[in-house]
């Protein structure tokens, strides 16, 4: 199987693992609606190879074409919740009420952005660099879909062949 290589420096490591906890917090994330079991080679699976890795200068991931696809939409969902973070916390004002939805973001993006605890600014700059690592990630993310596409019509191609066709001529 294709997998995809990502050498990422330590900022962008931690763009990284946000978007991989923000993903894993939302209720049914990893379920597939299909058959509504939990995805074999979900991201689930990378949280703890690149949680290992965050001190590090440089963290390495292997990623099936379907993680990358995954960890793509969920760099786009922080991106989103980054965006609003500064407005949201202006309206909580000095009090605990979190800021995003996701149990366990405040606290995990003040800790791995200790700047964005001073200001809470800072993280529209924490969602320009997840937005630019998106942009990054395109034309491998573009590929990984090609791979799944090829992928589906081989299983799709593999069900037609192994089925039995209808014999006229046999009683069953």
């Amino acid at each position: 199987m294709t997998r995809f290589s990502m050498a990422l420096p330590q900022r962008q490591a931690r763009i990284v693992y946000l978007a991989l906890r923000y993903h894993l917090a939302r209720p049914g994330s990893e379920v597939d609606p299909e058959t509504l079991q939990e995805y074999a080679r979900g991201l689930a699976e990378v949280r703890p190879r690149l949680e290992a890795q965050l001190k590090a200068e440089e963290a390495t991931l292997e990623l099936t074409p379907f993680q990358l696809i995954r960890l793509d939409t969920a760099l786009l969902s922080i991106i989103n919740e980054l965006k609003t973070y500064p407005l949201l916390d202006t309206m909580a004002g000095g009090s605990q009420r979190p800021r995003s939805l996701a149990p366990g973001f405040d606290e995990l993006l003040r800790r791995l952005f200790p700047q964005v605890a001073e200001d809470a600014s800072a993280a529209l700059d924490v969602a320009e660099e997840a937005l630019m690592l998106h942009r990054a990630l395109r034309a491998h993310v573009a590929r990984a879909r090609e791979l799944l596409d090829q992928e589906r019509e081989e299983r799709e191609r593999t069900a037609r062949q192994s089925r039995r066709r209808w014999q006229f001529w046999r009683r069953s």
